[in-house]
């Protein structure tokens, strides 16, 4: 279901409430439309961090949530605390990702995507959580290969 009973999300308060009162009785599923417009107006910090913290919670994720997660990953004007949160929640949505419901996202293209973001300049603490994410959601430990010739790629730069 794709209902929107969120409402102002200036009345982040009540927002707030809404949220807890919706995980609390396990209807979060049913409200992905309004939880991806939370992280797509993400003019409020706490809110943005309550639905990343509750969208671990969710059992089948919707294109559109995973979607507004994968883009406060990637969006650099975002602060790096929320950056990291909303890749703790993709990992824990990964799994969860099916092909029912025409859905167009794979758990094999938030990996792809995710290992991507990898070749991107950015603080190391921000690719070491990018490396255990990749770790948790594919089981292995290329991460660390990959890692480890990035490194070896860079220093061969300045010994050029």
């Amino acid at each position: 279901m794709n209902s929107d009973i969120l409402g102002n999300l200036k009345e982040w308060g009540k927002v707030l409430e809404l949220l807890d009162s919706l995980k609390q009785s396990k209807k979060l599923d049913e409200h992905q439309t309004g939880l991806a417009r939370i992280l797509k107006y993400g003019e409020n910090w706490r809110l943005l961090e309550k639905v990343l913290e509750c969208g671990k919670e969710i059992n089948q994720p919707e294109d559109k949530f995973l979607l507004e997660v994968f883009n406060i990953i990637t969006d650099r004007n975002i602060y790096l605390d929320a950056r990291i949160l909303a890749l703790n929640t993709l990992v824990c949505l990964s799994p969860r990702i099916n092909h029912k419901n025409n859905q167009k996202v794979s758990q094999a293209l938030v990996v792809r995507k995710t290992r991507n973001i990898l070749n991107l300049p950015g603080p190391p603490i921000f690719h070491e959580a990018i490396a255990k994410s990749l770790e948790a959601m594919t089981g292995s430990q290329q991460v660390e290969i990959l890692k480890s010739s990035k490194r070896t790629q860079r220093n061969s730069i300045w010994k050029g």
